[in-house]
């Protein structure tokens, strides 16, 4: 009996002799053991494969990919990076694509969030301070089917064939987005916008074409577009001299001390004059976008007061012994402005983007309005934000102030004065005038209107106002 019972006195938990702690050391390292042979027999591995296979590390997975469109010269173009985590049913929904232009770089987030969770059938566009909403007729099956989702976890890049369905639906979002956009390829890979103009020829003579018929056709003219079209043809000729720099730097002068209403949207585009006005070598085709943008600005304005405004007379008549004063101050404002409510839908304002315009939707908002920019697809539209009706009610001034001749004017009791203004209706105030100087035009009692009514524009209007 003693020669089975003596290896077990051996044993360190047996043995009396040994000390506590190192009876409890001993333990530790054998449960240890006991612990990792247990986790690595329970370890799942792949049907089919040795044990020793392990599983893909994932502990290094690239979540943001580059995508490559490659076209049938095996010439690669960079369109943007995509967010791996984000896939929904193989849909990569977040998107960061990027090209440049003469203006600079510029980046578009791409989110089809709303698409892929069945919400909207629209794709969210943000770059910069703005806000675009692209309406889609179906769901992107191409890119959400091509396996951008299933791609190894360290892969970074991929490629897709430019003339695929799913590169076709990807770059179809940023023409739809930027359709005056002709989107090619630098010297470096990358995507460029290059924005169409007319020539230096070209534009002197539709400015010629426009003066002609402002003088021949027109008995009176609006003083907003005419001050526009004389800045225009300014910078056109300093644009053509010897001396660029020097003939730039006297016309930004001009525009620098001119109010914001006489220039066009193109001169008070802030991205236009950093490029133009503060740069030390300027580009001509800096100057040649925003020439060729003011141009269809003066061209889209003057078809405006031929199709929509009136040449008519207002009529101040107020009995003189129930006149305070000589003279006043008429102020018209139109009243049937465009706003848009909260419940409106988003296509209410049609939206577009140019480089010209950057971060200026205010801006862009008139110029779509106007037909400078070009919006073939019509399924581009301003998010909704709290400043859209502000600027869609802005737009709507913008224009009737610039076709309109005058709206507001010095008259004097008893005399009458020819005006143009698009046809509509108009809110109008009557403010006193005690005399010619400056100092005597603007005390507390003349800055209140002593009248205040309405008055339509319509059909020959021969407005006469007689009583107080």
């Amino acid at each position: 009996m003693n020669q089975w019972i003596w290896p077990f006195k051996k044993f360190p938990f047996f043995n009396a002799r040994k000390t506590f702690r190192k009876r409890i050391a001993f333990g530790g390292i054998l449960s240890g053991i006991v612990i990792l042979g247990c986790q690595n027999l329970m370890r799942p591995t792949p049907s089919g494969a040795a044990p020793a296979m392990a599983l893909e590390d994932k502990s290094h997975i690239v979540a943001s990919i580059k995508v490559y469109l490659q076209d049938a010269n095996q010439k690669e173009v960079y369109f943007g990076d995509f967010d791996r985590t984000t896939c929904v049913d193989g849909l990569p929904t977040v998107w960061a694509s990027s090209f440049s232009s003469v203006f600079g770089d510029h980046r578009f987030d791409i989110d089809f969030t709303s698409l892929a969770d069945h919400k909207a059938n629209v794709i969210g566009v943000k770059t910069g301070q703005e806000r675009f909403q692209v309406q889609t007729d179906a769901y992107p099956k191409a890119i959400a089917t091509q396996g951008l989702c299933d791609l190894p976890f360290r892969t970074d890049s991929t490629h897709l064939p430019a003339g695929s369905e799913a590169g076709k639906e990807l770059m179809s979002i940023l023409k739809t987005v930027a359709p005056d956009c002709s989107f090619g390829t630098d010297k470096d890979g990358h995507l460029e916008c290059g924005i169409q103009h007319g020539s230096a020829p070209e534009l002197r003579g539709r400015l010629e074409t426009l003066t002609k018929n402002m003088s021949t056709k027109w008995n009176h003219q609006p003083y907003l577009l005419i001050r526009r079209l004389t800045l225009t043809r300014q910078l056109l000729e300093a644009s053509q001299q010897n001396d660029d720099l020097k003939a730039i730097h006297k016309f930004c002068r001009i525009t620098e001390f001119s109010l914001p209403h006489e220039l066009p949207l193109s001169f008070r585009s802030l991205n236009w004059q950093s490029k133009v006005c503060r740069d030390k070598n300027p580009n001509k085709d800096l100057m040649m976008i925003g020439l060729d943008q003011s141009v269809r600005e003066i061209e889209a304005l003057a078809r405006r007061i031929e199709d929509t405004s009136l040449i008519g007379t207002f009529t101040l008549a107020v009995p003189f012994d129930k006149s305070p004063v000589k003279e006043y101050w008429i102020t018209l404002q139109p009243m049937d402005l465009p706003v848009l409510a909260k419940s409106d839908s988003p296509n209410t304002s049609t939206c577009v983007w140019h480089p010209i315009f950057a971060d200026q939707m205010d801006k862009t908002i008139i110029a779509v309005e106007l037909g400078q920019l070009a919006s073939p697809s019509k399924k581009s539209f301003c998010t909704p934000v709290p400043d859209l009706a502000k600027n869609v009610k802005a737009a709507d001034h913008y224009i009737r102030a610039s076709i309109a001749s005058e709206m507001e004017f010095p008259i004097v009791n008893g005399q009458s004065r020819q005006l143009r203004l698009p046809t509509g209706d108009y809110k109008f105030s009557i403010t006193q005038l005690n005399g010619p100087f400056s100092e005597e035009m603007f005390t507390t009692e003349e800055i209140i209107p002593i009248s205040i009514g309405q008055i339509s524009w319509k059909t020959k209007p021969h407005l006469v106002i007689k009583s107080w």
